[in-house]
């Protein structure tokens, strides 16, 4: 199955960039006519900045995706490493919770760089349960 990204799409730019960094195959369709050329596309660097110059992201925009994809991919990696290391298990548990957390706030942090929010809501009468929702 080909990638497709659309420039009409809120997170296309993340979209890119995770596939620029997991070194897959994509299409890129200028929809929103931003301007994008074939020389923009060089490179994961060369496309932040033409969306930067273009006006199509702000910096806020592109440090959060960068953040953001930098912590979920430490957290995969620290998840990998875990369970790769021959040493006992003692470690395994904490390792792999804390590559789940740094994962999920690394994935939670490029939404929220997006300008995507949620609501969060809890219930706690011996049920524990959490709400998440995107705000509309």
């Amino acid at each position: 199955m080909k990638n497709i990204v659309k420039t009409n799409d809120k997170n296309w730019l993340e979209k890119a960039i995770k596939l620029y960094t997991a070194k897959k195959h994509f299409a890129l369709t200028d929809d929103a006519g931003l301007g994008i050329s074939e020389a923009d596309l060089k490179s994961a660097v060369t496309l932040i900045r033409a969306a930067k110059s273009k006006g199509a992201v702000s910096w806020q925009q592109i440090a959060a995706i960068l953040a953001g994809v930098g912590i979920t991919g430490i957290g995969v990696w620290m998840i990998a490493a875990a369970i790769l290391d021959p040493e006992p298990t003692s470690k395994l548990g904490l390792l792999v919770a804390g590559g789940i957390l740094l994962a999920l706030t690394g994935a939670v942090g490029t939404l929220a760089g997006l300008g995507v929010r949620f609501i969060v809501t809890a219930k706690t009468p011996q049920g524990h349960t959490f709400e998440i929702k995107p705000e509309k």
